[in-house]
């Protein structure tokens, strides 16, 4: 099956300000201060959900941040790991929750956008049961090698793939995700047959990738991946903090690009003040020297933004990963 021109694109805007008051005086003075309801939340703890387990992506992107929330607000911010079901079910958790800014949810685009366009009957519709918040910024996503895989690139992969049709065996941190689409897609383009192995997320698939029970993973690269060989990097560009890494095109794969973003999210109907508040918070951490840094560490290419630049993202790229999923007639038919 061919597949048309794929890509995911984050666009890397932020915007800098020295500090979080200020940022929150300039909200209040355009607003015209904040109603009631917003002037005194939060006043006991808030939960922010995390769709995967301890460790992942969105973990080490929670954790901090919440650190920094808890001191700007002045209540203890708590981090709720909920793994399960390719992230669908933290999500669905957040989405009935109550809208008053004490359930928050931290999500990858995976989850949040494509799982509802595989599966209508997921129980959630990221556009209409959710209130955006920030977009943290994304990872692209790489192919990993497993330890005991001969081919040593990608097009030696694809050599043996088919050579081998049908043995190839290809690990995703869940259905849906971007990483079950990007290996989906990148077996399409190829024109070979595999495996694929779903995850709960990335760091449960890395025992069976580093134990050589798997041949090779496709996830959003992280810090913790560093025990694996990266083969490939799903991006039209070499990636700077992973030098000597071909991209898909070096492997005759142009198009076959996928890169995996993180947001912070409330429940639908969640009051626009609070939105505002706890944006501002959360702009005022990626631009903090301790958030740049640790963000930094974890190989996050920090966006922020307002909560209508992610809100547009999302409907961007429901209208992208639609057409591609069209395209390529991808289901989850048990086949993938």
């Amino acid at each position: 099956m061919r597949v048309g021109h794929f890509e995911s694109v984050i666009v890397m805007k932020s915007f800098r300000l020295s500090s979080p008051r200020l940022l929150w005086a300039l909200l209040f003075c355009v607003a015209g201060g904040f109603p009631a309801q917003a002037q005194s939340w939060p006043t006991r703890p808030i939960t922010i959900v995390i769709s995967f387990g301890a460790g992942g992506a969105g973990d080490l992107i929670a954790r901090p941040f919440a650190e920094y929330a808890s001191r700007e607000l002045g209540q203890p911010v708590i981090i709720e790991n909920r793994p399960g079901g390719g992230g669908i079910i933290g999500a669905i958790g957040v989405a009935k929750a109550a809208p008053d800014g004490y359930t928050l949810l931290v999500q990858a685009s995976g989850p949040m956008i494509l799982r509802p366009i595989l599966d209508p009957a997921v129980g959630f519709n990221a556009l209409k049961d959710f209130s955006p918040i920030v977009l943290f910024g994304g990872y692209p996503n790489v192919v990993l090698a497993g330890a005991q895989f001969a081919p040593r690139t990608m097009k030696e992969t694809i050599v043996w793939a088919k050579q081998n049709p049908g043995r190839l065996t290809i690990g995703h941190p869940g259905l849906g995700t971007v990483g079950h689409l990007a290996g989906v897609l990148l077996a399409n383009k190829a024109g070979i047959t595999a495996n694929f192995i779903a995850y709960r997320d990335n760091l449960q698939m890395m025992p069976d990738l580093l134990g050589g029970r798997i041949d090779i993973g496709v996830v959003a690269y992280t810090a913790q991946l560093k025990a694996a060989r990266v083969m490939a990097v799903m991006s039209p560009d070499p990636v700077e903090f992973l030098p000597g890494v071909p991209t898909m095109r070096d492997a005759g794969l142009a198009g076959v690009y996928a890169s995996t973003w993180f947001a912070l999210f409330g429940p639908a109907n969640l009051p626009p003040e609070i939105v505002a508040k706890i944006n501002a918070v959360a702009n005022a951490f990626l631009n903090s020297d301790d958030g740049r840094k640790r963000m930094a560490l974890i190989g996050l290419q920090t966006v922020g933004g307002s909560a209508k630049q992610l809100a547009a993202k999302m409907a961007e790229d429901t209208i992208l990963w639609s057409k591609v999923i069209k395209d390529a007639n991808i289901k989850l038919d048990g086949k993938h």
